[in-house]
């Protein structure tokens, strides 16, 4: 009995959802409320009187300086991050983004606010080498989509919490104190990533050998089907890849476009209360929870990632129209909660598909390079945005400019499925 008790199989760990699912999307919910208290404090009248923001323009400058410092930061921190690893390097990040969100409170013009934005776009671009970089390490590839979704639902969830929260904490208190209890949860972040992450599943402390062999199994499957690919100049020439980037930065011209503004345009040309407005915006992000993760699940069962990124393009593209031109508050309420819930999906399963050209010895330095091209494109969202609305007086012809960019991610979509993707 001792002796068939012994070679019983060790029971498997689940560190790797733990100790880095985990992380990662309190990691992605706090940045995600970092990025966007900007969002809803641009309806915010005392905030817009005290630093003098009188114009579309200001806000979607705004919007756009953290974009642009958030696809450099992004290319550089890809390199970083391949150099010193993704623990070294998101410690690094994230006290830097404290110190931005510190900054912000203490802003006395617009100017202050911009070098706030431009920091925490800087330090917050390390979010993704880190952890596109944990994901191919700590994940077999029959498991990424459910990991990535799982940490990139941190994008919802932020908005869920964060900006009905943002919005009474401003209405209550004013808007430097958000600032300062945003800076007071980075913190806690920065605790929490030092305690509980580490580069690999062999450094980890919480990793049994059954688990430390079943990922290392399922890493060294996904690495034959990535033969060629250990090299950054064998993935720059595949045009899969930038097919991929093209279709994360439309997307992403799509999201930012429409995020930074829908609370501004629900309250001015909707006529809905400042406060509703921000909960309207968190219901959106909290159906896209659900969305992103039954997308996640399906798509690893079916292996058919741009079948789901092109479908969602779709539904942007459709719910955005409807809400623009239909008349009642209500139906407006509606279709933005639903334009909102397939708004982030198609980047999370665009990045899924960054796997199958990349290899996790340089996820780093190719997701730096994927993200900043991206990011870089993203920031044309809210300027066109702003820029439009400021020149006609209206929202719509922004808003249409952007459906441009989500039907041409659809386009190309359409392609990726024909190769299999």
């Amino acid at each position: 009995m001792g002796t068939a008790a012994g070679t019983l199989p060790e029971k498997m760990t689940r560190a790797r959802w733990i100790y880095v699912g985990l992380p990662l999307l309190i990691l992605f919910t706090v940045s995600m409320i970092d990025k966007s208290n900007i969002n809803i404090l641009l309806a915010n009248k005392p905030f817009l009187q005290d630093l003098g923001i009188t114009d579309g323009a200001i806000k979607g400058s705004l919007s756009s300086i953290f974009l642009v410092t958030y696809a450099i930061g992004q290319l550089g921190w890809g390199f970083v991050v391949d150099r010193i690893g993704a623990f070294k390097s998101g410690l690094i990040g994230i006290f830097f983004w404290v110190f931005a969100m510190v900054l912000g409170g203490l802003a006395e013009s617009v100017s202050a606010l911009l070098w706030s934005r431009s920091i925490l776009g800087i330090s917050e671009g390390v979010l993704y080498p880190i952890a596109l970089t944990l994901t191919a390490k700590w994940f077999p590839s029959n498991e990424q989509a459910k990991a990535q979704a799982l940490w990139f639902n941190g994008n919802s969830l932020g908005p869920v919490i964060g900006l009905p929260t943002i919005a009474m904490v401003a209405e209550s208190y004013g808007w430097r104190e958000s600032y300062y209890a945003l800076a007071a949860i980075s913190l806690f972040s920065l605790i929490m990533f030092w305690a509980m992450v580490r580069n690999s599943p062999g450094h980890h402390y919480a990793v049994n050998t059954t688990e430390k062999e079943y990922i290392e199994k399922g890493v060294s499957t996904n690495k034959k089907e990535l033969a060629g690919t250990g090299e950054v100049k064998a993935v720059l020439k595949n045009p899969v890849f930038w097919v991929l980037t093209t279709v994360y930065g439309c997307i992403s011209i799509g999201f930012f476009g429409i995020s930074t503004f829908l609370p501004s345009y629900l309250t001015e040309v909707k006529g809905i209360p400042f406060v509703q407005s921000a909960f309207v915006n968190a219901a959106g992000y909290g159906l896209a929870i659900l969305v992103q993760m039954g997308s996640g699940f399906l798509s690893d069962r079916y292996m058919k990632r741009a079948v789901f990124v092109g479908g969602a393009s779709a539904c942007i593209i459709l719910f955005l129209l409807m809400s623009m031109f239909t008349a009642s508050a209500l139906m407006a309420q509606i279709l933005s909660i639903l334009l909102i819930s397939v708004l982030l999906m198609p980047a999370a399963l665009t990045m899924t598909m960054l796997h199958k050209v990349a290899s996790p010895q340089v996820m780093g330095r190719i997701g730096g390079i994927f993200g900043s091209i991206s990011y870089a494109l993203a920031a044309i969202g809210p300027m066109v945005v702003g820029a439009v609305s400021q020149m006609t007086g209206s929202f719509t012809g922004g808003f249409l400019a952007l459906m441009s960019f989500i039907l041409i991610s659809l386009i190309l979509c359409l392609g990726l499925m024909r190769k299999g993707y």
